[in-house]
């Protein structure tokens, strides 16, 4: 979706700026001194864009705008006049911060996949010598693996350093306003509804930070009706 996102970026962009290379030669006083006059559009060069329809006049706009940002430079229209050059100079500079912006996106992009790509082999080859080592089914070795193959993006897309944000819950910089409200909407406001905190509020008041550094440990699980979630000394 950011590349799509991207694209459409680009396009608008590419469109606006090709909009004013049409409009720098629309506003010059003599018309035969613009590109689009100086541009040809048949074989012989006896044809000039100003006899062809603004549509055939816009792709051409369209065309040179794309040359200057691409940097490929064909040479076949440029820039003459005082008006035209400074549009040009103008467009370069935009062609060149987009260009940056691009290719940053493209490498941030692909990079992003390839490290989800690379956690979930990781997760696939546990998974695998787990399987091996248990001597497995191959039906249950591939049921294990393909959980791991349509749950593991997701676990990587909600990793974050834990560490870190408990620091920040617990330390000075959080506004006293914005940590009285955090409680209330952690899970969507279940959490503090559970018995384990509607329970103390009988007996004392509830540190405001408890339940956000509570939350930390807190894993977000779907289970179905009548299935048992925990058994004693389970995890012991």
């Amino acid at each position: 979706s950011r590349i799509i996102n991207l694209s459409g970026t680009l396009a608008w962009v590419i469109h606006i700026l090709a909009c004013g290379w049409y409009v720098c030669a629309a506003l010059h006083d003599n018309q035969g001194d613009t590109w689009v006059a100086r541009r040809t559009v048949d074989g012989a060069g006896e044809i000039s864009l100003l006899e062809r329809s603004p549509f055939d006049q816009w792709i051409q706009s369209v065309y040179f705008i794309m040359t200057v940002f691409t940097t490929v430079g064909f040479g076949d229209m440029s820039a003459m006049t005082n008006g035209e050059i400074v549009y040009v100079c103008f467009t370069m500079l935009v062609g060149a911060v987009v260009h940056s912006l691009i290719v940053g996106e493209v490498i941030c992009t692909l990079t992003s996949n390839d490290e989800k790509r690379l956690f979930v082999q990781d997760k696939k080859e546990l998974v695998e010598a787990f399987a091996q080592h248990m001597e497995l089914s191959d039906g249950a070795a591939a049921e294990m693996s393909s959980w791991v193959s349509m749950n593991a993006r997701l676990w990587m897309s909600k990793k974050y350093n834990r560490d870190e944000m408990k620091e920040l819950i617990v330390g000075r910089y959080l506004p006293r306003a914005m940590l009285a409200n955090l409680p209330l909407q952690l899970f969507q406001g279940k959490l503090c509804q559970n018995r384990l905190f509607t329970c103390c509020r009988g007996i004392c008041s509830l540190p405001v930070r408890l339940p956000l550094v509570f939350a930390l440990s807190c894993e977000k699980a779907f289970f179905v009706a009548g299935e048992i979630v925990y058994n004693a000394y389970e995890y012991v």
